[in-house]
This record gives structure tokens, sequence and C-alpha cells, in this order.
């Protein structure tokens, strides 16, 4: 995303020239001490009694801040070389020192463990991204005073269990949220109708069960993704406010049952619909999708699948 581009633009730049503040410096060199394997060297500059504002993949600057307090991390490892990854957990200590990072960018590594729940307290938090690790356990959110920056929650690509916390919903002003490739079950929260701002929200290859909730009056979603779960009944009549704006959906792969509604029709903006391997049934209403948009429904009939029988 664009969001990531800008992120790493700024983290590399030359913004911060003062000490950083002591809190800050413990919160990093606890996050270390659980690193226990770090093979290509991405933590070697983060020693003892030097200016952290100088370590790798920290920015301390900021437009409302003092310009010693850590506001930026980015870790990333190299995906085309595993081995390189760094290996350990994630100490709470580390959001409840540092506790001006707005933004967060961990990917591509080998750290286990569960995600600490601080890192939801923090009062400036704007981007996070934890994504492409091996964080495990239940996603813990508890229900306090947050950020009223909050942006972006992307958490793909780990091995979360449980249920997704209907406690997420309180982040009102998330624009994206992707829990996708993960283990989560039970079934998607009506509490997501709270999230209005929301463009991008994927939810597949996860365990989710249960109904799509009739919560889509107020969403104003560009991107959903619910594919490759265990979803099951209709496509709910509030779906159809999602007209204006929704370009990408995705639901394959599931359970969902009845007709494709004839509203989809009207659905002007929508540039890809996968529908294909369900148990939909009834004529599809007129569409400029191709076949594979529906296949593995053996119900459906009608262009451009086969003709419906009369």
């Amino acid at each position: 995303m664009l969001v990531h581009a800008t992120f790493h633009k700024q983290l590399l730049s030359p913004l911060c020239f003062a000490k950083c503040h002591v809190d800050d410096e413990a919160g990093l060199l606890a996050f270390k001490s659980g690193i226990t394997r770090d093979p290509s060297g991405m933590l070697s500059s983060w020693i003892p009694g030097t200016d952290c504002c100088s370590w790798s993949g920290l920015t301390c600057f900021s437009s409302d801040l003092p310009s010693d307090r850590v506001t930026d991390l980015f870790l990333s490892g190299d995906a085309t070389n595993p081995n390189s990854f760094l290996t350990g957990t994630i100490s709470p200590s580390l959001f409840i020192k540092a506790r001006r990072l707005s933004r967060i960018f961990i990917e591509n590594t080998n750290i286990t463990g569960t995600l600490p729940k601080d890192i939801f307290n923090l009062p400036r938090l704007q981007f996070l991204t934890i994504r492409n690790n091996k964080l495990s356990g239940p996603l813990r959110i508890d229900i306090s005073p947050k950020s009223d920056r909050f942006q972006s929650l992307e958490l793909d690509g780990n091995q979360f269990t449980g249920s997704i916390p209907n406690s997420i919903s309180q982040f009102t002003h998330l624009l994206s949220l992707y829990l996708n490739n993960n283990k989560f079950s039970g079934g998607i929260p009506y509490s997501f109708r709270q999230f209005r701002n929301m463009t991008y929200l994927r939810l597949q290859n996860n365990q989710l069960s249960g109904g799509i909730p009739d919560i889509f009056k107020s969403l104003v979603l560009r991107d959903f993704d619910l594919s490759y779960n265990k979803l099951s009944g209709g496509i709910p009549p509030s779906f159809s406010f999602l007209a204006p704006e929704l370009q990408f959906f995705r639901a394959s792969h599931n359970a969902l049952t009845g007709r494709i509604p004839d509203y989809l029709r009207n659905f002007q903006t929508l540039d890809e619909l996968d529908l294909s391997y369900n148990r939909l049934s009834g004529p599809i209403p007129t569409t400029k999708f191709p076949v594979e948009s529906f296949i593995g429904n053996d119900r459906l009939c009608g262009f451009p699948l086969s003709p419906c029988k009369k």
C-alpha cells in the first residue's frame, strides 16, 4: 500500500539528531533481549548507551513531539532468504516504555508467541503492520481509551486463533483491516458495522463460520475479501448499500447458499467479483463477469454458465 511506501521513505530520512529518551531506550533494548537469533544483524546497531535515534529501523521525528522520542519502528526481513529472519518473541515492555510509537512495521520474521495487548494502548498509534510472522494465540484487545489516529491494522500472515474480538470495533477511524491468512474461527463480529470509514477489509483464508452479518448500511468498503472460509447463508440485504464504492468482492470457497441478489447489477464500480465454489442457486443476474466468477456452484444457471432450464 502507499502508506508503507511513505512510511519506509520517512524512516530512511535523516530526521533525528538528539539522543533518544531513556524510556524508549529501555523499551527497545527489552525488545532486543527477546530476540534469540538475528543472523542478518538487523539489530546490531542497537547498543546500550548510544543514541537510539540512530539505530537501524527507527525514526525519532514528529512535528508535534520533542525529537528525542521514537515514533517509527520498521523491521523487515528479506522474504527471499528465510534463513536471515529474526527469531524470538515481542517483549510487552517495548509498548509500555516507548509510548510515542505511532507507526510500527514488522514483517517477514520468525517471531513467535502472542501479540502483547499493550500495543493497542499506544496513545498516538496510527499504522500497525505485523505481517508474515509466526505470532499465534488469541488477539487480545482491551476496551479502554485508544488513539483517535489509528488508521491501519494489518496482521495478515500469522497464526492467530480464536474469535475476532468485538473490541476491535472500537477503532472506528480504521481505513484498513487485514486479518487474512490466519486461523481465526467463529463469526464475523456484528460490531463491524461501526467501521464507517473503512475501505479495505480482508478476512480471507481463515476458518470463519456462520453467516455474513447484515451490517453494511453505513459502510463504504472498496475492497472486501471473505474467500476460503466456512461461511454459510446468503448475501444479506444491506450489502446493496456498498454499490457506490465497492470495487472488489471475493467470497469464493465458502458454503454460501441462496440466490445472487438482483441488485448486484447496480454495482457500477465493481471491477472484480468472485463467488465461485459455494452452494449458490438460481439464475445469475445480468453480469459483465466471466465464468470464473461463478463456477463451482452446481445449481447456478444463466450466462456465463449454462442456460437455465425452463
